[in-house]
């Protein structure tokens, strides 16, 4: 099943899959060597910020009133909702990293999309 629910405004119409895409948070693992090269110790440190990309391909939109709706969320954090998307999970104190943009398409009642949410390190759940 799929979702996914932008700073409160679950979307009616989903982004295909294959236009959601995550950069960053990769989570690289310390070593603790001993003198004669051995590894005694990993760890891995915080996992680092992300950045999730949200384009629509071809064909693909949402309605003009999620586009509005999320665009009112403005600069503000908010919480991001993904199911059966890479990453999936709940993400907390979100914000743009520029204003989304909707570019009209010929039915008014739908808009394309292309927005970059910052995902802060912490934001994982």
């Amino acid at each position: 099943m799929y979702r996914m629910k932008i700073g409160g405004v679950d979307l009616r119409y989903l982004p295909a899959v294959d236009g959601v895409s995550l950069e960053g948070g990769g989570r690289p693992v310390a070593e603790r060597v001993a003198l004669d090269g051995r590894i005694i110790a990993t760890r891995p440190p915080l996992p680092t910020s992300r950045r999730l990309t949200i384009t629509a391909p071809e064909g693909f939109v949402i309605s003009a009133q999620d586009a509005e709706a999320i665009r009112a969320l403005g600069d503000g954090p908010f919480d991001v909702t993904l199911a059966g998307y890479e990453p999936s999970g709940t993400f907390t104190g979100c914000t743009f990293e520029e204003p989304p943009r909707f570019p009209p398409t010929s039915d008014p009642r739908y808009r394309s999309y292309a927005m970059t949410i910052y995902i802060p390190q912490q934001g994982g759940a």
